[in-house]
């Protein structure tokens, strides 16, 4: 993974908030969430939760799909999975 994206997505995942949608999303799993479900589960305003999803989504971290006319958001386990298997694999401390 080039550092300049791991960089970026590290970074994706320093805001508080984003960490609480992706907590509760992963929670769920492949069922997902609508926002206001989303709203419950952490306690943020839908402004909060908006802003916060397009940059994961911008990040690829969520994706959505549409259920009975209304987003469902997901959380794109690959793309979580690829960033700590990196870091793990690339700077974890080696063992003597």
């Amino acid at each position: 993974m080039d550092p300049r994206e791991i960089a970026r997505k590290l970074g994706i995942l320093s805001i508080e908030e984003r960490v609480q949608i992706i907590q509760c999303l992963l929670e769920v799993g492949s069922e997902g969430l609508e926002m206001p479900d989303i709203a419950v589960k952490t306690g943020l305003g839908a402004p909060a939760i908006v802003k916060q999803i397009e940059a994961l989504m911008g990040a690829e971290m969520v994706s959505f799909k549409t259920r009975d006319n209304n987003k469902v958001y997901l959380v794109n386990e690959r793309a979580l999975r690829e960033v700590f298997d990196f870091m793990f694999n690339d700077y974890a401390p080696r063992s003597a």
